[in-house]
């Protein structure tokens, strides 16, 4: 079989259909009369961030995203010079791990919540930084039982110093 020189035998185009800029045009996003044809997505463009609206967590999964985001936060932003945190620290990151793949997973999120309470609480003498944690930590886990407790307001566990 002989060499195919040009494509426009086997799938109808040629090398100038190649070299022109058409096709960029012709498979392109940024045509809105085109595009809203057949629009499946409602006016909106692909996925990103804002989607994460869409997703229906309870509001106790959610509170407990918001208590981790806070918590690891705080760890990160206040512990790089506190060993104590350090070290609390480390030992989230491994009850973490050590829980991956067992049946832990299917704890409930206040569950889940009060075994790092119980955790903060077993680091509280170590730092005065961590009971400022612990406490705060607290006062989100009594957003459980009442969805109209204030909780603690701020990004992080400790104030800013």
């Amino acid at each position: 079989m002989a060499p195919r020189g040009s494509y426009d035998d086997e799938y109808g185009y040629d090398d100038d259909d190649f070299n022109n800029n058409h096709f960029d045009d012709e498979f392109s996003l940024d045509d809105d009369d085109d595009f809203n044809d057949d629009d499946v997505l409602g006016g909106r463009r692909g996925f990103g961030a804002d989607d994460d609206e869409e997703v229906n967590l309870p509001y106790e999964g959610e509170l407990f995203n918001e208590m981790l985001s806070k918590l690891h936060g705080t760890l990160i932003m206040y512990g790089e010079d506190d060993p104590a945190l350090m070290d609390l620290q480390a030992e989230l990151l491994q009850i973490d791990t050590d829980k991956m793949g067992s049946s832990t997973d299917d704890m409930f999120y206040l569950e889940e919540a009060s075994q790092i309470a119980k955790v903060l609480k077993s680091h509280i003498n170590a730092s005065p930084k961590i009971k400022e944690i612990h406490d705060n930590f607290m006062k989100d886990i009594t957003r459980f039982s009442d969805e109209s407790a204030e909780g603690h307001a701020g990004d992080y566990y400790l104030d800013e110093e």
